[in-house]
């Protein structure tokens, strides 16, 4: 089984942030005005629900905790077409495509949650690819599409039959709900249940970012009022409910892969620090159609920006074309940007274990620092990349002058054709499929 290798942030280091003080209670005082009457029991509600959120995991190993100051992977998605291994054109996504996207993802020591689904297989409903998800990995899962109560009380069915039971469901929740203003009813299922939720309700009414576009301060004031509105009413439905920042550019009506998106999830990691809440930003949203150079840097300013601000979780890794297209390669590539940008934000630990005073002395001007206990016990601190290449000239050619594209597909298939995925357990394979089969009527 393969653990997580979440960073712990150095906020006192290294802290990203576009707003001021003053602008912070600028943007919350118009986002509390914007709600009207109903602003002060937003702010309550914030107050009330937990600085910290668990997403559970299967297994002890793959718990991620939200607001503890980590800094976690998520996949993108959901995709409804897939990019060939082999390469090629993209095309509509299958039940095996989800399988394997999945598999990879718990697979990839970087990847906490799977988000999305990544995938979203032509012809089966969001509840069958639940299932599929649930069997195919056992880190957490975080669905983006899910809508209707009905659907919701099915789903809280099956996290009860992955976890063992109500109880355990609550204290290691398997699934949570990220999305917007239209999945209201189906979070406050959720909620009831203790499954994690983060939404961006429409203040008064209104379609969010439908006119914010040019405005990146209106945008914020905004989807800030929504979250706020979206806590009070998860709150007054379930007090105490886990509830999350959600920081989505799509959801304030901003287009993916932009410095003003980048600035967006910045401001609204802030925001989010500034009521108490821990927050979930989709980061990773090229939106280039290719495992390319546009892909990359995208997506490595994107995560920076949101892990520097201090982001809990940053979605979006895997995905092409704004989020509509799934590629294997470019799941692994996101990781290793995400190692690269994490191991920034850990910033540099300052004391005597580090700064080795004695260990210097000890072997003094032209001595040998291989041999002693301290470099032995910090050798393996050093940042390693698995697809970035750094060898000489000669080395790269002798060694088939492969690129990061082609190191990412080996990766892939070794992590395919070995990985082992922890299994349900007795009789929760055939629990899941009886309740995906019961809700058909849904559709």
């Amino acid at each position: 089984m393969t653990e997580l290798c979440p960073i712990t942030t150095s906020p006192t280091r290294l802290a990203l942030k576009i707003l001021g003080d003053d602008d912070l209670r600028r943007v919350h005082a118009a986002a509390l005005a914007l709600l009207g009457a109903e602003g002060a029991a937003a702010e309550n509600a914030a107050r009330l629900a937990p600085d910290t959120v668990v997403l559970g995991g299967r297994v002890f190993e793959h718990h991620t905790v939200l607001g503890a100051k980590h800094c976690w992977l998520g996949t993108g998605g959901p995709g409804a077409l897939v990019r060939p291994r082999a390469g090629g054109d993209p095309r509509p996504a299958i039940a095996a495509d989800l399988d394997e996207a999945c598999r990879l993802a718990d697979a990839l020591p970087e990847v906490a949650v799977v988000y999305g689904p990544p995938v979203h297989a032509a012809g089966e409903t969001l509840l069958a690819e639940l299932a599929q998800c649930f069997a195919a990995t056992s880190k957490h899962v975080q669905l983006t599409t899910l809508r209707s109560a009905e659907e919701a009380r099915a789903a809280v069915r099956m996290a009860i039959a992955v976890a063992g039971s109500e109880v355990e469901v609550r204290g290691r929740p398997p699934v949570s709900l990220c999305a917007g203003a239209d999945a209201l009813g189906a979070a406050a299922v959720f909620a009831r249940a203790g499954l994690p939720v983060g939404v961006v309700a429409a203040p008064n009414g209104r379609t969010a970012g439908a006119d914010d576009q040019a405005d990146l301060a209106a945008a914020l004031v905004r989807h800030h009022a929504g979250v706020l509105a979206a806590c009070a009413a998860i709150q007054a439905t379930a007090p105490g409910a886990p509830f999350f920042y959600v920081a989505d550019p799509a959801l304030a009506g901003l287009a993916a892969g932009s410095p003003e998106a980048a600035m967006f999830q910045i401001a609204a990691t802030q925001l989010a620090a500034h009521i108490g809440l821990p927050v979930s930003a989709v980061g990773m949203t090229t939106g280039s159609h290719e495992p390319d150079w546009q892909a990359c840097t995208q997506n490595a300013f994107a995560a920076l920006s949101t892990m520097a601000a201090g982001a809990d979780l940053t979605a979006g890794a895997g995905t092409l074309g704004g989020g509509s297209v799934f590629s294997a390669q470019q799941l692994v590539m996101d990781s290793e940007i995400y190692s690269w940008n994490a191991r920034l934000v850990a910033g540099v630990i300052v004391d005597e274990e580090t700064i080795a005073l004695d260990t210097i002395r000890q072997v003094d001007i032209g001595g040998n620092f291989l041999g002693q206990r301290h470099t032995r016990r910090h050798m393996k601190d050093v940042w390693r990349p698995r697809l970035l290449d750094r060898s000489m000239w000669d080395a790269w050619v002798a060694s088939g002058s492969e690129g990061a594209y082609e190191k990412a597909s080996q990766l892939v298939d070794k992590h395919l054709a070995e990985h082992q995925v922890l299994p349900l357990g007795d009789g929760v394979t055939e629990t899941l499929a009886g309740i995906v089969a019961a809700a058909k009527g849904l559709y």
